[in-house]
This record gives structure tokens, sequence and C-alpha cells, in this order.
């Protein structure tokens, strides 16, 4: 189910959001491209499922067990009424190191960005773990530990699991028991976040009540000759989804559609709004240039684009050049619809891409706003006051 916090839990995700968007497009940017523009290439991230390993950077630390961690554990005290002082010790906190599930966190294999108390990272693991005492270890006595999920501070999971060592407790040494036990906690973790698809785009999608594009976006199958390939969610909500859409005969001309929400209020004036839309465009699209060492070129600048009479927008068609390589074009159009931001980029310039564009943006409906964009907006409503 999904997580219910009040507005201000989203303040932290606001800020970050608009901190983490220029790292971004640092970090996708490959060589002849306008990454920033239209392209989007290495942008057209795939859902980070849990299949074989986490590919987002996730931070891990120890924390306090929950009273309904410690009440679990207390449960089993029963088993040890006639001696009160090894009973109190069957709930001991950090009964096994903390170091221990994060260093068999690191040796699973799932993870490709595990840190250790590291700071700055959306996804932090928070693990609590209570059980017998060092040196206490009792036979049918269990460890608890509690796993909890959050990004950017919210809290978008948590799951709680025991273990026992039962077979030859007499036999073993005090570390192997507790290593036995936390590599049995570890594991039934990882088939829940495996499972449940914690670290999938539409799993954070559905916990922050983000808008459902799967079921609310909707995006023609062709437009001319060109086929859709995908529509994907990015692995941030502020960012939505992106379609894309391919021709069969020329790899490099490309359609993208990204819809998402803007961060303003529903009332604000499209003409203040589009246009800042492409000035971040256009001020990435030349960091980017001058990285590649092209001369970046406006065949046409930022102006209001009309289709059909009815629906108006912005445009910003750009071109980059350089001695050694053909020159390449990218335009970009931003249209406001509801709550969201679509903005259409395509490798070609403007002479050819506006009938496209013409033809795509009168069959794009998209979600409504989401209670996540409802919270987030009241927040930046009542700051404003």
């Amino acid at each position: 189910m999904p997580v219910h916090v009040n507005a201000f839990s989203f303040a932290s995700i606001y800020q970050r959001a608009c901190a983490c968007w220029s790292l971004k497009s640092q970090r996708f940017a490959v060589p002849k491209i306008l990454t920033p523009l239209c392209v989007f290439v290495l942008l057209l991230v795939p859902d980070f499922t849990f299949a074989t390993m986490v590919n987002q950077p996730v931070s891990v630390f120890s924390t306090y067990p929950s009273e309904t961690l410690l009440r679990a554990c207390g449960a089993q005290r029963a088993l040890s009424e006639a001696n009160a002082s090894q009973s109190t010790n069957l709930c001991f906190e950090d009964a096994i190191s903390p170091d221990s599930f994060i260093k068999l966190l690191s040796e699973s294999g799932e993870f490709s960005h595990l840190f250790p108390y590291g700071e700055g990272n959306d996804y932090e693991l928070l693990i609590a773990n209570v059980g017998a005492a060092p040196g206490m270890h009792r036979q049918h006595a269990k460890q608890f530990a509690e796993f909890t999920l959050q990004w950017r501070g919210i809290e978008i999971d948590s799951s709680s699991f025991d273990a026992s060592a039962l077979e030859n407790t007499d036999v073993k040494t005090e570390t192997a028991l507790a290593e036995e036990e936390a590599q049995s906690l570890i594991a039934r973790w990882i088939q829940h976040a495996k499972h449940s698809g914690l670290f999938t785009s539409q799993f954070l999608f559905d916990a922050l009540e983000a808008s459902d594009y799967e079921g609310g976006l909707q995006v023609p199958n062709a437009i001319g000759d060109f086929t859709k390939l995908d529509t994907q969610l990015y692995p941030d909500p502020f960012n939505g989804a992106i379609t894309r859409y391919i021709h069969p005969e020329f790899e490099d001309a490309l359609v993208d559609v990204t819809v998402y929400p803007f961060l303003d209020q529903l009332s604000s004036d499209e003409n203040e709004l589009l246009p800042k839309q492409l000035e971040s465009d256009l001020q990435r699209a030349s960091a980017t240039a001058d990285l590649q060492q092209l001369t970046l070129s406006q065949i046409s600048p930022a102006s209001r684009y009309e289709v059909n009479s009815a629906l108006r927008g912005w445009r910003l068609g750009l071109s980059a050049t350089s001695e050694t390589s053909p020159t390449i074009y990218a335009t970009t159009y931003v249209f406001k619809l509801q709550d969201k931001i679509v903005k259409v980029s395509t490798t070609f310039p403007p002479d050819f891409s506006d009938n496209i564009v013409n033809q795509l943006i009168v069959n794009v409906e998209v979600p409504q706003e989401s209670e996540m964009m409802k919270k987030v907006r009241s927040l930046l409503l009542e700051s404003a006051r």
C-alpha cells in the first residue's frame, strides 16, 4: 500500500529535486548528442528492477528498533520465564553487529553502489536488530531485524523478519550462530525486495502517490513513419515518464515525449512557465556543446508555437556544428496540459519536426494531478505567504 505522508514531508524532496537535475544531466551526457534538449539516449532509463542488481546508490545505516519490533521480540521471553535475567537479554539491541549486516549486503552481489553510513543518496536503508545478547545465545531464541527503506527521507517500505539457528546450536560458536542468523535475515529481506520491486520506479511512484502514468498517460502508437518503442518511468517522480519513437530507416531520427509535473501552481501563466523549461534546456545544451567542442546556434530561438489555432506552446530549435562531424539538430517543443509539461524533442530541424509534433500533441492525454503534487503545491503556497 502507498505510504501516506503529510505535505511537509515533501520539503526535502522538492529541494533535492531541484538540486539533482543538473547533476543528472551531466551523468547521462554522451558524445555527439545534445542530451539536455532532445535525444536523451541514456535518459531513457530502464526501470530499475531488482532482478539481479540494484543500480542506484543506496546508503545503509543502523537505527533504533521500533516499538513493533521490540514487542515482537518481547513475545519470546515466555520461553525463559524461569530465568528473568536471561529473559531480559533476549531483546538486546544490536545483538548482531550492524557491520555484519552491511558486510553481507555488500557480498550479496545485489547492489552496484552500496554506501555504509553514506550521506546524500536518494535511497537509504535503515536496519534495526534485537535478539539474544552476545554470550547469552540460547537454543530457540530468535533474532529480529527490521529493514526500513527511505527515499529522500520519506519511508516507502518497512519490513521485519526473525531467524533462529535451530540445528547443532550446542557445537557452534557464538560468532557462527550470529552470522548464520544474519545471513538468514538478509536473505529474507532481499527476497522481499525482489518480490515487491522495492527499487523499481513503479514502486516508488506508487508509494509516494505520484501520477499513474501507466493508466493515465495516452500517447499514439505511431506518428507518420515513426513507431513507439516504449514508455518508461524515470527513477524520480518529479521527472515523470518518457516515450520514445523510432524511424524504421534512420536510426538517428528520434522523437521523445517527456511528461512531468511542473512545480508551479496550476494557475501559472503558460507564457511564463513554458519558456522556463526551454531556458534550462538551452543552458544545459550550451554546457554540453562546450564539453564536446561544438558550436551551438539557435536556428529557431525560443518563441510561441501554435498547433491548429487551438493548442499553444513554445518551441526552440538548435544546431551544433564542428569541423569533424555532421551538423546535429535538436528541436524541442513544450506544452502545458493540466498540471504537466509535455516536452516533445526531436533530432531534426523545425522544418521537418513541426508536422510530426502537430500530429502527436493533439493525441496526448496526461494523468490528472497526483496526491503527491497536491501536497507539494500546498506546501509551496504556504511557504510563499
